[in-house]
């Protein structure tokens, strides 16, 4: 699709940056912020007199390269991929936001230009882009549109004692600890500070399990959604800190606890296509895990023989079906990389939209909760199951030609290579110090 170009598509919006400040004048420095392919938030801090600076003249930041890809969760570097040079960080002030829960801090996320890449290839790597240029490729091509809202799941639990340990609540179910527990006025004040920035929330409760709570977000443009999740993320870690709690949204924070995930809910605007879409969906599922339950434990919260399978109105599918052309995509957890994971998902559905897949599957109509007979699934046309490793989903990714192709070997090798890492160092470790690990950063 050739280079992106983010000073383009941010010409003059340096004014936004200018405005901003004069509206806000108790901000004193701007984070420029990207995700890597690890999933790890980073930030450059600018002063505001320099982040001016720059916006007027149309710069970058500059970064060791490649940024996106040397560094990995264990904070253990890939010197190998090291390159002469510099990456760029290119500020997308639409993105600009007050960071409510450090209030002399904005928050900018940015594209990122590979200065080790050539012949147009400059942003190829930078999730953010990618997902930019894809939905702006999509409308124009096909007239497509999507929407994307969050539910946005985390678990608040006490380390004071040095072990982390969940909060003491009433022992209940679902939303029956909603409104009388001690933990209420903190979920409200992260509430409150992700709608100052004009992220719409729509509810708020609790889930099954002490300290663990769901934030539903209204429906916004893939790319605009992606970027309120970083700040959601952000004000829950930041906002619990402040309570002397840790906030997480690491997949599985105690063993005998439930897990916490980060499902989609993705609505099209072509409905003529919807089962061609989602038959590309479920034809690269299985591979697209890789993506969107990239950590070394994401699997723990998948159920044993958990088939790909979508329903109507069925919490247990992969993908429940809320309406035509409005998917809820379950399996999903916050470890990924908002803007990949989206990338890709969307990626897998525009191939089955474009090459006209048909929907072979059938609504099994029921709750399966331990699996199913391998004999039922053949005649639903239930062809896969869940992977049950992040070894085992990178397998299937390696095997996915269309999506691979489609994304490109710029994103996909290096991407593999990146996880392929991961799943190396995280499997030498025990369970307790991956987890430890992980919360430490999700």
């Amino acid at each position: 699709m050739g280079e992106l170009a983010p000073r383009a598509s941010h010409s003059g919006d340096v004014k936004i940056l200018e405005t901003f400040l004069a509206s806000n004048p108790s901000v004193e420095y701007i984070r420029y912020q990207w995700i890597d392919y690890s999933g790890l938030l980073s930030a450059r801090v600018a002063t505001k007199s320099f982040a001016l600076s720059l916006g007027r003249k149309d710069s970058s930041l500059t970064t060791p390269s490649p940024i996106l890809t040397a560094l990995i969760i264990d904070n253990s570097v890939q010197f190998e991929d090291i390159e002469v040079g510099q990456d760029e960080l290119f500020a997308d002030w639409s993105s600009l936001k007050v960071c409510h829960y450090a209030p002399k801090h904005a928050m900018v996320m940015c594209f990122v230009k590979e200065g080790g890449q050539k012949d147009g290839k400059d942003f190829r790597r930078c999730p953010r882009s990618r997902l930019q240029e894809l939905c702006s490729t999509v409308k124009g091509k096909h007239d497509l549109d999507f929407l994307v809202g969050m539910e946005v799941e985390f678990c608040m639990f006490d380390e004071s004692s040095g072990t982390p340990k969940p909060v003491n609540m009433v022992a209940h179910t679902y939303s029956a600890a909603s409104i009388n527990n001690n933990y209420l006025p903190i979920v409200e004040e992260i509430v409150e500070c992700i709608q100052k920035v004009g992220i719409e929330v729509r509810q708020f409760h609790s889930e099954g399990d002490p300290g663990l709570f769901e934030i539903s977000t209204q429906p916004m443009a893939p790319l605009q959604s992606a970027d309120a999740l970083v700040y959601c993320h952000e004000t829950i870690r930041n906002i619990s800190r402040k309570h002397g709690l840790h906030g997480t949204v690491y997949p599985k924070p105690f063993e005998k606890l439930s897990g916490v995930g980060s499902h989609i809910h993705l609505s099209m605007s072509r409905l003529d296509k919807q089962e061609n879409f989602l038959a590309g969906l479920l034809e690269n599922w299985r591979a697209l895990a890789a993506f969107y339950m990239p950590n070394y434990d994401s699997n723990l919260r998948v159920r044993p023989e958990e088939r790909v399978f979508w329903s109507l109105q069925n919490r247990i599918a992969t993908h429940r079906k809320i309406k035509d052309g409005h998917w809820e995509l379950r399996s999903v957890d916050a470890t990924a990389n908002p803007y990949l994971a989206m990338t890709a998902i969307l990626t897998a559905g525009i191939i089955g939209f474009e090459k006209e897949k048909s929907l072979n599957m059938k609504d099994p109509k029921k709750l399966v909760f331990k699996g199913m007979e391998d004999d039922e699934a053949t005649d639903l046309g239930i062809l896969h199951k869940m992977p049950t490793s992040l070894k085992a989903a990178i397998d299937s990714l390696k095997l996915a030609d269309e999506l691979k192709d489609a994304l490109g070997p710029e994103l996909i090798d290096r991407y593999v290579k990146v996880k392929t890492k991961e799943e190396e160092n995280f499997g030498k470790l025990i369970g307790s110090e991956r987890r430890e690990l992980s919360m430490r950063v999700f």
